[in-house]
Formats: C-alpha cells, sequence, structure tokens
C-alpha cells in the first residue's frame, strides 16, 4: 500500500506495478500531484497554485516529462532588484550570496544560519551579505533563519550543482502533466487508485499492515504486507484531533517520531493574478535607463508583502506571480483570497508605482491556495534545522521492512523539490522491492 498520490507516491507506485506487486494507492484529495496542483480554467495559460518551476537537469524528472510529450521553456534569467526606489540588475545579489555561502563549512558543528551569520564581521560590505543570505534562504527555501541548519543548506547547494540547478524550465502547459503521467503509468501497470479516501490509522506490525480510512463517510479498510508512507511532513506532524492527521497503531519508535519532528515544514504564499494587458511593459523606473520593463522577468522588494514577482516570460502573458515565502508568508496562513489579492496589489503598488484602485480595474482573476491551513498538506514544504541531516537519515530506514517513508522532506539534499520527491519514492520502492 502507499498513502499519498503526490509524485513520491505515484512514482513508487508505478515502479513497483511494473515490478508486478500489487499496488493500492490512497489519496485524500479528489485528485493525484498534491503539492503539484495546476489549475487549468477558460484561459489560454495553465495557472501553476503549486510547483511551478523545474529546477535543474534532474534526470528522473526530465525524462517523464519527455515520456509525456510536453514541451519545456527556458526560465529568464533577468532578475532585478528595488532598493531606495531605484531599480537594478542583481548580479550583486549573487555574487554577495555565493561568496558567503561559499564560507559555510560541513567541517564545523551544524548550527543555524543566524548563528553563522553573526559569527561573521558586521562591517558594511559584510552586513549586506548577510541580509541578502538572510532574504533568499526565507524566501526560497521558506525557512527561518533562525532554526535552518548550515549543513542541509551545504548539502542543498551541492545537490544544485550536481543537476545544473542554476538553470530553471517551465513545463509549457502545466505541471500537472509529470503527476497524470506518472499516474497513467502506474494504472497501466494495474495499480489501483483510491480517491477521497481519508487515511485515519495505520495498523502494523512486522509484515502484516492495515490502513483504517473515511471514504465517502464510510469506513474503509486495506490490507497488505508493505506500507509507504508519503504523505507530506505537515501531516505527519499533525496532532491527533487534527484534521487530516494520522494515527500509527503501535506508536512509531521513539527514535522515528523525534525524526518527523527533527524537520521544518515551511510556509510559502503564492498568488497569480491574471490582468487585462501587460501593463508593466509601458512602464519605465529609476535605474532602468530608457529600457522598458517589455523583458520584465524576476523583480524582488524586500520590503513588500509579496517580496519576489515574476511574469512567464518568455511567454508574453498577461500575468504576474507574486511570492513570499518563510517568516514572511506565516501571516498568510488562514487569512483567506481576499486578503492576499489585498497585500498583493500593495506589492505591485510599492513596487512598480501604479496606484491599487488602477491594479483593481486591469485585474482580471486572482488565484491561491492557502497550503498551510489545507488539512492534506499544512504548509508548502520541508526544511532541515540543525542535525535535520541525522533526521533525513532515520527516516529513510524502514521499520521491520513493514513501514517505509517517502517524500520531498526525506531526500538528501533536494528537500523541497518536485525531483526530490520523485527519486525518494522512486528509492523507497526499490528498498521495498528487495525485500
Amino acid at each position: 500500500m502507499i498513502l499519498g498520490a503526490g509524485v513520491a507516491g505515484l512514482a513508487a507506485a508505478r515502479d513497483l506495478a511494473a515490478a508486478s506487486v500489487k499496488v493500492i494507492l490512497i489519496e485524500a484529495r479528489d485528485r493525484v500531484g498534491g503539492r503539484v496542483h495546476t489549475l487549468h480554467n477558460s484561459s489560454l495559460i495553465p495557472v501553476e497554485l503549486g510547483a511551478e518551476f523545474v529546477h535543474g537537469r534532474h534526470p528522473q524528472l526530465l525524462q517523464i516529462i519527455e515520456d509525456s510529450r510536453r514541451p519545456l521553456c527556458d526560465v529568464t534569467h533577468r532578475h532585478w532588484y528595488l532598493e531606495n526606489g531605484v531599480v537594478s540588475d542583481s548580479h550583486d545579489f549573487w555574487n554577495k550570496l555565493t561568496a558567503l555561502m561559499d564560507l559555510m563549512s560541513p567541517e564545523q558543528p551544524d548550527r543555524s544560519l543566524q548563528d553563522f551569520l553573526d559569527s561573521l564581521p558586521n562591517d558594511d560590505a559584510t552586513a549586506r551579505a548577510k541580509a541578502v543570505a538572510t532574504r533568499y534562504v526565507e524566501g526560497f527555501h521558506a525557512a527561518s533563519v533562525r532554526r535552518i541548519g548550515v549543513h542541509g543548506l551545504i548539502k542543498a547547494n551541492e545537490a544544485e550543482d550536481e543537476i545544473q540547478g542554476d538553470s530553471s524550465f517551465r513545463v509549457l502547459g502545466g505541471y500537472d502533466i509529470v503527476s497524470e503521467t506518472l499516474r497513467a503509468e502506474a494504472e497501466a501497470h494495474g495499480a489501483s487508485l483510491h480517491l477521497n479516501t481519508i487515511v485515519k490509522e495505520i495498523r502494523w506490525n512486522r509484515n502484516p499492515v492495515e490502513v483504517v480510512c473515511i471514504a465517502d463517510k464510510r469506513l474503509q479498510k486495506f490490507a497488505g504486507s508493505q506500507a509507504l508512507v508519503t504523505l507530506p511532513l505537515g501531516v505527519l506532524q499533525a496532532k491527533h484531533h487534527q484534521r487530516g492527521a494520522v494515527r500509527f497503531v503501535p506508536e512509531l519508535p521513539r527514535q522515528t517520531q523525534a525524526a518527523i519532528d527533527g524537520i521544518e515544514m515551511g510556509q510559502a504564499t503564492r498568488i497569480t493574478l491574471q490582468f487585462r494587458e501587460r501593463f508593466w511593459e509601458k512602464l519605465e523606473l529609476a535605474g532602468t535607463g530608457r529600457e522598458k520593463f517589455s523583458q520584465l522577468g524576476f523583480v524582488h522588494y524586500p520590503e513588500a508583502p509579496f517580496a519576489t514577482w515574476w511574469t512567464l516570460l518568455p511567454v508574453r502573458a498577461a500575468v504576474m506571480v507574486g511570492w513570499a515565502g518563510g517568516p514572511a508568508a506565516e501571516k498568510f496562513v488562514g487569512r483567506g483570497k481576499e486578503y492576499a489579492v489585498e497585500q498583493a496589489l500593495s506589492s505591485l503598488r510599492q513596487i512598480l508605482g501604479v496606484s491599487e484602485e488602477s491594479l483593481r480595474n486591469l485585474l482580471l482573476a486572482a488565484h491561491t491556495h492557502d497550503w498551510g491551513s489545507d488539512p492534506f498538506s499544512r504548509g508548502a514544504y520541508a526544511y532541515l534545522p540543525v542535525n535535520g541531516l541525522d533526521a533525513q537519515r532515520t527516516l529513510a530506514r524502514s521499520l521491520d521492512d513493514t513501514i517505509y517513508f517517502a517524500g520531498e522532506a526525506i531526500s538528501v539534499g533536494h528537500i523541497g523539490t518536485v525531483h526530490g520527491a520523485i527519486a525518494s519514492g522512486q528509492l523507497a520502492a526499490s528498498e521495498m522491492l528487495r525485500v
């Protein structure tokens, strides 16, 4: 049995079913994909509510996309940075970040990024680099700098280099082609998929496993010899009284539960705004010279509620996407869509100098999803606190060759990524096949 039909569960289901193993795949939602969630509406451009970018050239993920025959599009490297009302390119930003990250050493005991930054000098240049690193880690890793560990960051940087992580792509037609391709392949090999089926209890001993679920308001039980748990970290960390929480009977070993609690679930909020026209292409801000925003890729303004914005360039669509990660995203959890729209328009007003009234008149639609309040995710994606690598290693080991764990949260180096989730699911499947 596989619990959770995100990409980790789907990848494992495909591989196990292809090896002639009977696979029961259980999913609480009415769809597959988990935090890969593409909205196909009346417009020609699909809207990503979850994952959007393909980071680097991870072979397993690229193979799935190639099998789907869906084309990839390069993501622009044009990053602009707004400071003191002036827009500049951000080469200086990335240079400072790289120089500071190079100072981190895996040979020293693990510590939080904040402790590492506090150990550095406080001259003007270093202070600016610290600010850059803080903004990047909070935004990109959806993490608190007071919690995220240096060793985990080093692993992430190394893993990114291995797959040419400085290049990014977008799946034309929607990221959900990845989950749909995996689903089709798993079902073609005989995997049985049960949607709208909420796992309540996992009753296990060595080899016999019984999963107790609620489906259509009725109790349903599934039995098998092994269970692969690919539920998001936030769900595994949920308390028993919370919706979506899962109970293990008997309880998980203390070391395993400590490992689950020893990884952090980060928060991130994204909002996609669809406008009547690409109004930003007519703008000219201080610092851009005569170059208009016709080639706007990414723009960063840390003081705004949504600190990072991007267009779909090179696809010319009247769409802008706002992003807040880490502590900046926590205030959006549970606040609703209208609050997110208000904060998004306020952010664009600050960055582009266009009145909120004008923005509202141009706005056609807004799309967002509250992953932090979603009972079947309880957060955006995971990051490693101090000594988090040990927790990942613990969860990568099976319990009596019976209970296995997989997902982005335990993918060493590739935590928080779609390709990390896929690789983790495939690795767990290979371990299950050895038994």
